[in-house]
């Protein structure tokens, strides 16, 4: 059925009852220490392991472009929230493939998920969730910046972990530009992408984050690429942050790589208590595994995956600032003079939001 000639769609999508109580969102840059930081929230007490839902970023993309409204983006939400920890409960749908990031044999408790498998399901699962209040832990992709959606679905029921990194390491740069030469030709691609017309003429599909400047991105090369969707990431990232904290009760909690991996348990501590649950020898435990505090950014455990994504052994211990005068350099190689500049702003911008120094 339509609605034309002016006459509004009188039926709201709601879900008046969520099963899900609390819920975590880490979000991030891509390549940016998601499953850094995922891994140690899920290491806490009652939050269960981290699970991206592309569909969550899709629905929040949909949103963003005016194709679905806000009621209908955050019902749909709050129904895949709920989909998402029955099915854990149960140990339904769970990623079972032992070196996948995402499996449930690289959570902290692992051993909870193997019970479920064996334990009874639907008869006793709701009643369970009821019993143990467990905490949902989703993961999106440089999604903060559309992310009203999540906002509007999870409300006061929500902790929101904003991961940032420095745009100009050597790391960031690369993959990132990287990203913009494979994704979009990907059909594993979980962004959603737009097709932009031309007078009459369909062109290339690009990230959806590129709406009003999409003939600057695909004229663009690698690089500028990079550094023109980061900087889009990050500022309207930084608009929709300030606003949500000034106008809700919401919980949001930035946290810098630059300072995370040098003193991890002040961001730990803040989680917990956001989360209200204690830090116990558990969450230690996976502290240490991922190697943190570190002594330099790059000072990473050795990971193959990490290795693909441009990440390389330091070859010697340098300080922050090192670390970004190396970026610089490298993005002067083949960067535009106009989004060199567009990059050094962003940098100053960035080390003034979050004190790096």
């Amino acid at each position: 059925m339509s609605y034309e000639n002016g006459q509004s769609n009188p039926y709201t999508p709601n879900r008046p009852v969520q099963m899900t109580e609390q819920v975590v969102v880490v979000d991030g840059m891509v390549g940016g220490g998601k499953g850094l930081i995922s891994a140690i929230v899920g290491a806490l007490p009652r939050v269960e392991m981290w699970v991206h839902k592309p569909q969550v970023e899709q629905v929040c993309g949909l949103y963003s472009l005016g194709h679905i409204s806000l009621d209908g983006a955050s019902t749909l939400i709050n129904t895949w929230a709920d989909e998402e920890l029955y099915n854990q409960s149960m140990g339904r749908n769970v990623n079972c493939r032992p070196k996948d990031k995402s499996s449930i044999f690289q959570d902290a408790r692992r051993l909870r998920y193997l019970w479920r498998l064996f334990a009874n399901g639907d008869a006793v699962a709701a009643e369970r969730i009821k019993k143990e209040k467990p905490i949902l832990n989703l993961m999106t992709h440089a999604n903060t910046a559309y992310a009203a959606p999540i906002f509007a679905a999870f409300g006061e029921r929500l902790t929101y972990i904003r991961f940032t990194r420095h745009p100009t390491t050597v790391y960031m740069l690369r993959h990132v530009a990287r990203w913009t030469t494979r994704w979009g030709n990907d059909s594993r691609n979980g962004m959603l992408l737009h097709k932009i017309k031309d007078g009459t003429v369909f062109s290339d599909s690009v990230p959806y984050a590129t709406v009003g400047w999409e003939t600057q991105y695909l004229q663009a090369n690698p690089m500028d690429r990079a550094i023109l969707l980061t900087d889009s990431w990050l500022r309207k990232g930084n608009e929709v942050i300030d606003d949500v904290k000034k106008g809700s009760s919401i919980q949001i909690i930035e946290i810098p790589f630059e300072k995370f991996v040098f003193e991890p348990m002040l961001y730990v501590q803040k989680i917990a208590a956001a989360l209200n649950v204690d830090i116990d020898k558990i969450t230690h435990r996976m502290i240490k595994r991922h190697k943190v505090p570190r002594t330099s950014l790059t000072d990473a455990p050795e990971n193959k995956l990490y290795r693909s994504l441009g990440w390389e052994p330091p070859k010697k211990k340098m300080t922050l600032a090192e670390e970004f005068a190396e970026g610089r350099a490298f993005a002067a190689e083949t960067a535009s003079p106009e989004a060199l500049a567009i990059l050094d702003n962003l940098a100053k911008d960035y080390e003034l939001r979050y004190d790096i120094k």
